[in-house]
């Protein structure tokens, strides 16, 4: 087993984390590759540019927060494992704390594990085409004004929204900005997607969720919008109008899990949080 690593030194003050993983690791005899962001902190023997990382290794071990997790997912070359070790706050994609270190460890090197299986989204503007693992939003860059949007599913019209925005969320982003939007939480297993008006002006307007396998499409004749894919802005647009296609992408997200944990349980552990 080759075990990759991603820190994020945000999160993993020093990499303390991180070194207490690799030593852990060299204690095993499991060998490891860490993407160069964190060079400073380790021999240069194991360091690497993090394209390299993920071509190499069999497992991706991520020190963070659900950020960091999708910023991972998006930069992988194919469908590589990913164990998520938490050092944020909620960490609802990630499997366990840093206090479980040696437990992660031990897990990996008996392979008592599991590989979960997560889908993602594809969207396509003019041609360029973005990735994401939660969801796709489409909304003005001025978030004073409110547009209208034409959802389309398999090319017939299924609602015209006056809203800041539209979001297309898969289910493992139903706990994220959809949640916020009061969409649904739907099990990872379930094969939907959710299309949710953001602040929705009307009185009727509520989610659609859709078979996975439907194709998306969201039009507008306002100016000034964008496209965000998983926090991140993708597109900004300053002509008038924009059409956008999401649908379910061929790659999936590989999720390590170690205890079996209830995705019920999970979510009442997680998003009862309340800290500061």
């Amino acid at each position: 087993m080759k075990i990759g690593i991603k820190t994020n030194l945000k999160r993993d003050i020093n990499a303390q984390a991180s070194k207490l993983f690799c030593e852990k690791l060299r204690e095993v005899g499991i060998e490891y590759k860490i993407c160069d962001n964190a060079k400073e902190y380790f021999d240069s023997n194991v360091i690497a540019q993090e394209n390299e990382v993920f071509e190499w290794c069999d497992i991706v071990v991520a020190f963070g927060g659900d950020g960091t997790m999708l910023n991972v997912v998006r930069s992988l070359p194919g469908e590589l494992p990913i164990l998520g070790i938490n050092m944020g706050k909620i960490g609802f994609l990630t499997e366990v704390d840093e206090n479980q270190i040696e437990y992660a460890v031990f897990a990996l090197q008996s392979g008592n594990y599991t590989v979960e299986r997560r889908s993602m989204l594809k969207a396509t503007v003019d041609e360029q085409q973005f990735y994401a693992l939660n969801e796709v939003v489409v909304s003005r860059q001025d978030p004073c004004h409110v547009s209208v949007f034409e959802v389309y599913i398999d090319g017939i019209l299924a609602d015209t929204l006056r809203s800041d925005g539209v979001l297309v969320s898969t289910p493992t982003g139903s706990t994220a900005y959809s949640l916020s939007c009061n969409g649904p939480v739907l099990s990872p297993t379930v094969k939907a997607l959710i299309i949710n008006g953001i602040c929705p002006h009307s009185l009727h307007s509520c989610p659609i969720v859709v078979d996975d396998n439907m194709s998306i499409k969201i039009s507008t004749n306002d100016d000034i919008m964008r496209v965000i894919a998983d926090g991140t802005i993708v597109i900004k647009s300053q002509i008038d109008g924009m059409d956008i296609t999401i649908e379910k992408d061929n790659k999936q997200a590989l999720f390590v899990r170690l205890n079996n944990q209830n995705f019920y349980a999970k979510l009442r552990a997680k998003l009862n949080y309340w800290g500061d």
